[in-house]
């Protein structure tokens, strides 16, 4: 009782009768958005819940059109070179930003379908964007220690907040786009005036934790800031007086945060698979919902509160009804996963089920995931799989895939033998496991006579 009277002393009351435009609660909505090949990082649907944005680890950005039961994807948009781990819409615009293992900020236009500008940098990990309420800014966590902000419409970068000791994992706007807030390994929340994307003066440290803060979510009202932990932690914290309140704890570190206005409520998932629904204006915990299949990489509210999407290792997001709450929550995850499979007799399909199928099919139609097709590839000429974008280095290249330079590949590492392509760093250095391996790809992948694999010579 003591958390909840010390809680609602803090926050701000919401108007939680003001009316909401787009989708409603009897509006039909899609159970799962289906489309990517390969792990969903990020969800999140526009201010009316009309649309949405999925980020995947098969480097590409999906726009969904959320009406109806199935989802449609309006636009695939392409142009990173690793996973996509966020993207956010930009208020007021048809635009949206996303990052990416590849360590560049991306500014898409969401009307034409297509890259805008991508902003390269180092190749660290960028893992969380943020977007201003007025859609002026946005600002990208990367894992070099620092947080950048740009200007959205003139493409460039207008500040760089360098104070953090370890990775920078999360960032966020205050309500009224004058403060960046930071989150860090180092287990800082630091608060950042800024003035016109410019940082105008030194860091607070709003609040400080002995493990790595991995998520954060400015509050209705501008007065709290949510958190998460590596530690299991889901907290508050007050921005003027730094008071912070613990509303729950675990064992599992915290990996999501969502905000509905609306509802009056926050959200947080965590790597055990929990999605805990927190009352902003009590603290009290509304809702406990598990997966059981897998962490919650991110979260994102429908406008009225009453669902919310999720995404983790499945190929899809996954739509769950907070209110009313169903008796029983029908299963959408597929486990185990095609990654995750257990009990292969053949060492060689273990490894490529373990190595090589989140990015790639063995199927002459190939699917859209991180990588192409390897339906026939022995014989292949590199970068010539048509349809599939890839990097100049590939696409120069004059490899020809045998038996002896795919076992190359993973016994030197793609960094070695295709410097500069987009393909992960995956050795083998196992001789027998890495004979398995091609031994199985050789008959895996061997194309019908009938029809000629992509990318073969002609004599």
């Amino acid at each position: 009782m003591l958390r909840s009277v010390r809680l609602a002393a803090m926050i701000a009351l919401i108007d939680l009768a003001a009316p909401t435009a787009g989708v409603s609660a009897d509006d039909v909505l899609p159970e799962r958005l289906v489309g990517h090949g390969g792990p969903v990082k990020a969800v999140t649907l526009s201010d009316d819940g009309k649309r949405a944005l999925t980020a995947s680890f098969d480097y590409s950005v999906i726009l969904w059109d959320m009406s109806g039961e199935e989802g449609r994807v309006v636009a695939r948009l392409d142009g990173h070179e690793a996973a996509v781990n966020d993207v956010a819409f930009v208020p007021g615009t048809d635009k949206a930003v996303s990052v990416s293992d590849d360590g560049a900020f991306a500014i898409w236009d969401l009307k034409g379908g297509r890259l805008e500008k991508l902003v390269r940098d180092t190749g660290d990990k960028v893992l969380d964007v943020a977007v201003s309420l007025d859609g002026r800014f946005a600002a990208a966590a990367r894992w070099d220690g620092t947080a950048r902000v740009f200007d959205i419409a003139a493409g460039r970068e207008t500040a760089r907040a360098d104070d953090h000791r370890g990775n920078v994992n999360a960032v966020g706007f205050s309500l009224d786009g004058r403060e960046l807030f930071t989150a860090s390994y180092d287990g800082m929340i630091r608060q950042w005036p800024l003035d016109g994307g410019a940082i105008s003066g030194p860091p607070r440290v709003l609040y400080a934790h002995g493990w790595g803060v991995n998520v954060i979510a400015p509050l209705p009202g501008g007065s709290l800031l949510a958190f998460g932990t590596l530690d299991g932690v889901t907290g508050v914290v007050d921005l003027q007086t730094q008071e912070t309140v613990r509303l729950f704890e675990s064992d599992k570190p915290v990996l999501s945060i969502a905000v509905s206005p609306r509802a009056g409520w926050f959200a947080a998932g965590s790597a055990d698979g929990h999605i805990r629904v927190f009352d902003i204006d009590s603290g009290a915990l509304v809702e406990d919902h598990s997966d059981f299949y897998g962490p919650v990489w991110s979260l994102s509210f429908t406008p009225d509160g009453r669902r919310l999407y999720r995404a983790g290792l499945d190929d899809f997001a996954i739509g769950w009804q907070v209110e009313p709450r169903r008796q029983v929550e029908p299963v959408q995850s597929v486990y185990p996963r095609r990654f995750q499979a257990r009990d292969i007799e053949d060492p060689g399909e273990s490894e490529f089920l373990r190595k090589c199928s989140v990015c790639h099919t063995l199927t002459p139609a190939g699917g859209h995931r991180a990588g192409p097709t390897l339906y026939g590839l022995f014989g292949r000429v590199a970068g010539t799989v048509e349809g599939y974008s890839y990097s100049k280095a590939l696409e120069d290249s004059a490899i020809v895939w045998t038996p002896q330079t795919v076992s190359q590949l993973f016994d030197e590492g793609p960094d070695i033998v295709t410097p500069g392509t987009k393909m992960p760093v995956q050795r083998l250095k196992s001789v027998e496991r890495r004979d398995a391996l091609i031994d199985y790809l050789v008959r895996a992948t061997e194309p019908d006579a009938s029809a000629p694999p992509p990318g073969t010579r002609s004599n």
